[in-house]
């Protein structure tokens, strides 16, 4: 059984997540369930969600009645009612490979993987996810075909490299995973689960060598605005624990690492 259990928080999402939920549903990887949890949207993303639904048995929805301010709650409803061996992740507003999950799900039983993610492209708001050549773009990365590079607490804390969208892992490895949902989380409740999930794992964890995530970039979200996210990441190493203590000085050399490759990345746009 290779049942995979797709978590889709949603929020006031009615211009893309017709997009996202097409995207799951036409998996190569047919033997999943997608969970749609709507956080308390006043337009038409409810409704877009149920219709979806009554076409595909697979899918279902659940609505939150008042929003709650960001995706780490719907996550954790979802995560409840996830009935699969394995968890996956995507936001309303990206999109997938259509082989996305089968080459993953290849990769982690090839090489006894609890976690994988994968690499992405960023497109803007007005381009349509399915307008991207995406076979051009596999085609493009063939000599890197199905290679992966370990991830580690150490590479995590020194950087998070993995685009929630693109995670999968099997419950077992995902066992205490839990997104925080408090307000100052808000925007990085994904990496914290990371960087704990990875704190002690027994299995290992990579990820693919391949862009099979399109990353909608929008003006409104909080990940947009670098002095925010800086903010926020240095406020999640100041509290950080690692069996029980905090990261002490080591934190500082953590954020600077942080803020070195934003530079990077910024300037290799």
């Amino acid at each position: 059984m290779n049942l995979i259990s797709v978590i889709l928080p949603s929020h006031n999402s009615a211009a893309f997540v017709r997009d996202s939920v097409q995207s799951v549903l036409n998996q190569t990887h047919a033997d999943l369930e997608l969970i749609a949890v709507d956080d308390g949207s006043t337009d038409e993303t409810l409704a877009i969600l149920r219709e979806l639904a009554s076409q595909d048995q697979r899918m279902t929805v659940v609505s939150l009645a008042k929003c709650s301010g960001g995706p780490a709650k719907p996550r954790n409803v979802g995560l409840k009612a996830a009935k699969g061996r394995y968890l996956a992740f995507i936001d309303s507003d990206d999109a997938w490979h259509t082989r996305k999950l089968e080459l993953q799900l290849s990769v982690m039983k090839r090489d006894g993987l609890g976690f994988s993610s994968t690499q992405h492209v960023p497109f803007q708001v007005e381009m349509p996810a399915q307008k991207i050549d995406a076979l051009h773009l596999m085609r493009a990365r063939q000599a890197d075909s199905l290679q992966t590079t370990p991830i580690t607490h150490r590479t995590l804390i020194r950087k998070n490299r993995v685009v929630t969208s693109s995670a999968l892992m099997t419950k077992a490895f995902a066992k205490q995973l839990r997104f925080d949902e408090r307000e100052p989380y808000i925007g990085i409740e994904d990496y914290l689960a990371w960087l704990l999930l990875h704190q002690n794992a027994r299995q290992k964890s990579a990820v693919l060598h391949l862009p099979l995530v399109f990353y909608r970039l929008r003006d409104d979200s909080i990940s947009s605005s670098k002095l925010v996210m800086a903010r926020k990441i240095f406020y999640l190493l100041k509290h950080y624990q690692i069996d029980g203590g905090g990261l002490g000085v080591k934190r500082h050399f953590y954020f600077l690492t942080y803020v070195a490759h934003s530079v990077v990345s910024r300037l290799l746009r």
